[in-house]
């Protein structure tokens, strides 16, 4: 059973008591972390003694796979000390879906699995059994749209007393929304930033992201758009040393490039560069106009799927056993460089 999305958050902070499980999938690590956590708050909200490290038992999902009977001897050994129990398999896969079959047709009343997934498409067999079943529930997250960001930066700001122009929270807004932790982790910084003036402006803001991680990727992409391989990777390389992960690199790549296409498509109707860009939602940093006016000049809407598609390869590459994300990245950075100087 599907929960729909405006009703999810709601849904995990007053969970229904006789779901056996539990899927959340999606693209937003760490929006799944934070539901998980509601979820896991919310079935125990009502026993003595709270949350403790009997309460929780983690399986990956290639043991589950492997001894499928684990799952239900785990969940049938409900501790005296303990009402309840909370199961939870990590990376789940479409080859965990018989083991977990099998333990739907007949769970444990107090057991809640909770079952952990990367995006799944709407073939899935996981997918599919969860969205079938009468009682587990499935839980999508994806990554944060502009409005829930806006809403998450005037809430948290607005419970610390800041005050924000709507300017300076769209332009914040456009560095955001990747990874939920990762943005709050940000609007944290952000209100550190704002003192104790409790105010911040559009030079606030600018001067408080031009220390983050994102201006940095925004450089690697302004110089990879024009063809300048070398610096591009002197940027990739003290990016990858700050330990910023190669999936949030390559996202906010794809992001950018989406402007782009936006910005060429409005260019086929308004010659005007400066008009669309000062206009455009959200507002772009204003070091970047330069950089982006070359863009438009260089690339092509063709050229930018060309490019998008390269990208997308490039996350499924990353997510694969074994693989060298930071080197799929560099791979990927090279490409988009020569489409550049081409």
């Amino acid at each position: 059973m599907k929960i729909p999305n405006y009703k999810i958050d709601q849904y995990c902070k007053g969970l229904i008591p006789k779901a056996p499980a539990i899927l959340l999938y999606g693209q937003d690590y760490g929006l799944i972390s934070e539901r998980s956590s509601l979820i896991i708050s919310s079935f125990f909200s009502n026993i003595n003694g709270g949350i403790n490290s009997f309460n929780i038992v983690d399986f990956s999902a290639a043991s589950i796979i492997s001894n499928p009977e684990e799952l239900e001897i785990e969940a049938s050994s409900i501790s005296l000390l303990n009402a309840k129990k909370v199961i939870r398999i990590k990376d789940a896969v479409d080859s965990s879906y018989a083991a977990l079959e099998d333990y739907l047709l007949k769970p444990y009343q107090d057991c809640l699995v909770i079952v952990l997934s990367e995006n799944l498409s709407p073939r899935s067999k996981l997918r599919k059994l969860f969205e079938k079943h009468n009682e587990a529930i499935i839980l999508p997250c994806y990554s944060d749209e502009k409005k829930n960001i806006l809403n998450l930066i005037e809430s948290s700001l607005k419970a610390e007393g800041i005050n924000i122009d709507d300017d300076s929270k769209l332009l914040l807004a456009n560095y955001l929304g990747i990874d939920r932790l990762i943005t709050k982790a940000e609007i944290e910084k952000a209100i550190l930033y704002a003192g104790k003036l409790k105010k911040l402006d559009i030079d606030d803001i600018s001067a408080f992201l031009s220390d983050q991680a994102s201006i940095n990727i925004d450089n690697l992409y302004d110089l990879s758009l024009i063809g300048d391989i070398e610096n591009a990777y002197r940027v990739l390389f003290r990016i990858q040393k700050e330990g910023v992960p190669a999936i949030q690199i390559i996202r906010v790549f794809i992001r950018q490039l989406q402007n782009l296409y936006s910005i060429l498509y409005s260019l086929s109707v308004n010659s005007n560069i400066n008009n669309i860009l000062d206009n455009f939602k959200p507002p772009i940093y204003f070091k970047r106009k330069a950089y982006i006016k070359k863009h438009a000049a260089k690339w092509s809407l063709s050229k930018i799927n060309k490019a998008l598609l390269l990208l997308e390869s490039a996350e499924f590459s990353c997510k694969l056993p074994k693989s060298n994300p930071d080197i799929i990245t560099k791979q990927a950075i090279l490409s988009i460089g020569l489409i550049g100087k081409n």
